[in-house]
């Protein structure tokens, strides 16, 4: 069985949930209790390896307190 490679988008979306949660000196734990899911699950969002849905970006952002906007700027051109 041959792995999907991981497409840009969720590695871009999860590299900025990266850069904001350490700015914030946040843990991936610490992101997971904050939304609801396992820091495994966090990993793998940050990673690009697990899709992440948009009400899963909303709720990130929200434990941030940004906007889904901030995670997806920049991304299509």
């Amino acid at each position: 069985m041959t792995a999907k490679p991981m497409q840009p988008i969720y590695v871009l979306i999860g590299a900025k949930i990266v850069h904001t949660r350490e700015a914030i000196g946040w843990t991936q734990q610490d992101l997971a209790k904050r939304i609801g899911l396992t820091r495994a699950s966090v990993a793998n969002i940050e990673t690009g390896r697990q899709r992440i849905l948009l009400h899963d970006v909303e709720t990130i952002a929200r434990a941030f307190q940004t906007t889904p906007k901030h995670f997806l700027k920049g991304i299509w051109t």
